[in-house]
């Protein structure tokens, strides 16, 4: 992997060349195995240019950059390859800058992969462009400036301009990833999806690349004709699973209780890997896709095993100065241009790879649910997907400028030959691939380079050949495993099942659903957010810290502290919640810049200062310990806690002795006598199980408090 950035002495506006590579590879968010660095002199002023290599599964650092005298330089960032007999060929920084000898010049229809391409030719004109996804994101100066670059921070680094951009920001707080190209910094664009950048010593061009893959000019519908595609496809994705394959060993595959991972499932077989393969599933023991992945090993004679969730079976909870760093370190890997629920943080440098699901969605329609009559309203389109702006924390004006944003999509797509009913796949598509995804990849990619099948060419060109209804109906994915492995059409899927309108003769095997008593289906940490009222007052203060934040222009700040004192948040309010932290967070310069292989923060001079976290005093808490039992081998702790300035949050408490915790719980059980006495709506009960090995060695007492504060709601002494 290579971070790169391109530019024109005349756009470095603060500072001489030698001082302005100090500050890039201070901004660059890895520790590098190389730096390769260079200038090329033209008519127009030198261009300067800088790469920051890490060695990867299918790379050397030196292989990621080219430069020849009198020829250019090309770096490339990600993995690119080409289909040759049926087989993949890696090609590196000289090979590509071989294929695009010219400016202006496309790679050829069987190059694919992942990747973002710079390429400098002698006349002084610099090409660049990405995957056709755009899962790997480039910036450039949003004026027109001669800057190029792969991480937004090192385009603001050469502007010198950090200002922060609502535009950009917005989306976060109202579905948590962003829309559009405008970035987190008014100084910085992002390259739009499946378009490439020309910058010439007669300006900047931005330009449509040729052969789209949403195209609506042809028939529509699966039928006969459309076979050599999928054949085509099932050919690619076979040969970007046979690149993922490093050796003749065992090879590792995820399999959940979803549609993706089993199509995967169905290549490698149909590829002849069946003897190597070793399918796990990350998961709470019990949960539907773990049930699921062990049904689906059984029935093909497969070994399979459980993996816990993020390491831990055990539900996470955070303490205020972990949720601070973690997010205010992913705000600066990301440039704060995604939310923080996914936790896109990096903390390794790796050179293994995978092989993934992901881009699956494209194949199969995002939204399954049935489309109102009509025209589509914008908001309405975003929320077949997942709700907009779940909290109502924005301000009219910003919704409006956001429903003009999309409007001016889906029109686009309107005049382009599309139904009302792709209009939401295809601003899946357009703004989640590349602004959420690609935001994850810009960080994971260091650690693990993925290889992703379904994103083969012929396969993304296809789901948009067939209607809407044959996505929704996951016609691809049934059609794709019914050729490679029939078998895999049986085995009962984890909540979910094949449309009965793919035939009479389609399995019909019962869902797996989620057992009496399971874990939830979503979050750990996530939640922290509910559990620790430290964390809520602690995003309140930093909202009232500052009164000239541009980020509330966008969302009302009194709605804001309002939630957060009162609402108890579900998924989806908590994927607002945490996409207004980060915007906030970004605005207010609270950054930990944590490098990819570096265990601590570094020094980023180019940028603002970093600003302290606000201080808060800690919630009370009040709370009552009923009773106290032994259970099986287990002392059981009952009782009640409750935060009466924060009545949103259900407080996590602990049991600790001796200075170890012994074991947390949420109190978030029913309790109905406490609504009489004014304990909020009665939900704060908890009973927290101590395991008696646990207590082996505990002396003198057992401390029940919160978590991550000091209220002690009891203080029981340890039985003799």
């Amino acid at each position: 992997m290579a971070l790169f950035v391109f530019w024109r002495e005349a756009a470095a506006k603060g500072y001489p060349a030698e001082r302005l590579h100090g500050l890039l590879r201070a901004e660059a968010h890895v520790v590098r195995d190389r730096v390769m660095a260079g200038r090329q002199p033209d008519v127009a002023g030198d261009w300067r240019f800088a790469a920051y290599a890490t060695r990867t599964h299918f790379y050397a650092p030196e292989a990621q950059f080219w430069q020849e005298a009198g020829r250019g330089a090309c770096v490339i960032h990600g993995l690119i390859w080409r289909t040759v007999d049926r087989r993949p060929v890696l090609l590196d920084a000289h090979a590509v800058a071989g294929l695009l000898d010219r400016p202006g010049a496309e790679l050829p229809s069987d190059v694919t992969g992942e990747y973002a391409v710079a390429r400098l030719y002698p006349d002084g004109t610099l090409d660049a462009f990405s995957d056709r996804a755009g899962l790997h994101q480039i910036f450039h100066g949003a004026g027109g400036e001669a800057v190029l670059a792969n991480r937004a921070g090192l385009v603001a680094t050469v502007l010198d301009d950090w200002t922060p951009d609502p535009a950009g920001l917005r989306w976060l707080v109202a579905i948590g990833y962003r829309v559009g190209t405008a970035t987190a910094y008014r100084a910085v664009t992002q390259l739009a999806q499946e378009h490439r950048i020309g910058i010439g010593p007669r300006g900047t061009t931005v330009a449509a690349i040729a052969d789209p893959v949403i195209r609506f000019d042809g028939p529509r519908g699966f039928s006969a004709a459309l076979d050599p595609l999928l054949d085509e496809g099932i050919a690619q994705a076979q040969a970007a699973i046979a690149l993922g394959i490093a050796s003749d060993g065992p090879i590792d595959l995820p399999i959940t209780g979803g549609k993706d991972s089993r199509v995967i499932l169905a290549l490698c077989l149909a590829a002849g890997l069946r003897d190597r393969l070793c399918l796990f599933t990350r998961g709470y023991d019990g949960h539907p896709d773990v049930v699921a992945g062990a049904g689906i090993a059984a029935a093909l004679g497969l070994p399979h095993r459980r993996e816990a969730p993020h390491g831990s079976d055990e539900a996470a909870h955070w303490t205020r100065e972990r949720f601070f760093d973690r997010l205010m370190a992913q705000t600066w890997q990301t440039d704060g241009m995604v939310g923080g629920w996914d936790l896109i943080l990096g903390e390794r440098l790796g050179t293994g790879t995978l092989i993934t699901g992901h881009m699956g969605e494209v194949l199969k329609a995002y939204s399954k649910k049935p489309l109102p009559p009509g025209p589509l309203d914008p908001v309405a389109m975003v929320r077949l997907q997942a709700p907009f702006d779940p909290m109502g924390l924005l301000r009219p004006e910003a919704c409006a400028a956001m429903k003009a944003q999309l409007s001016a999509q889906m029109d686009a797509a309107r005049a382009a030959g599309a139904a009302e009913a792709d209009l939401p796949d295809i601003f899946y598509y357009r703004n989640r691939l590349p602004n959420w995804l690609g935001a994850i990849r810009a960080i994971k990619s260091f650690e693990r380079q993925p290889v992703v099948p379904l994103g083969a060419p012929a396969l993304l060109r296809l789901a948009f050949r067939l209607t809407p209804e044959e996505r929704k109906r996951e016609l691809l994915h049934y059609e794709i495993i019914r050729r490679c492995a029939p078998a895999l059409l049986a085995p009962a899927f984890a909540m979910q099942s094949w449309d009965p309108a793919l035939g009479e003769d389609m399995p019909r095997a019962a869902p797996i659903l989620p057992g009496a008593g399971a874990p939830p289906t979503f979050g750990n940490w996530q939640f922290s957010i509910n559990h620790n009222p430290g964390i809520r007052a602690a995003i309140a203060a930093e909202a009232m810290a500052r009164d000239d934040l541009t980020l509330w222009e966008t969302v009302d700040r009194d709605a804001l502290i309002d939630r957060l004192h009162h609402r108890r948040l579900d998924y989806f309010d908590g994927i607002g919640m945490l996409g207004l932290v980060v915007a906030m967070f970004h605005e207010r310069t609270m950054i930990r810049p944590i490098r990819l292989g570096a265990s601590e923060p570094a020094v980023v001079p180019g940028r603002p200062a970093p600003a302290p976290p606000a201080s808060v005093d800690p919630p009370v808490v009040i709370g009552h310990l009923d009773g106290v039992r032994r259970e099986g081998e287990a002392v059981l702790f009952g009782g009640w806690a409750h935060a009466p300035d924060w009545p949103g949050a259900q407080v996590a408490i602990e049991a600790r002795a001796d200075g170890r915790s012994l074991g947390i719980a949420v109190a978030d059980s029913d309790r109905p006598d406490l609504v009489a006495h004014g304990i909020g709506d009665g939900r704060h009960g908890f009973s927290l199980a101590v395991p008696l090995e646990r207590l082996d060695g505990a002396e003198a007492e057992i401390v029940i408090g919160t978590f991550d504060g000091d209220s002690a709601i009891a203080r029981v002494p340890v039985a003799p």
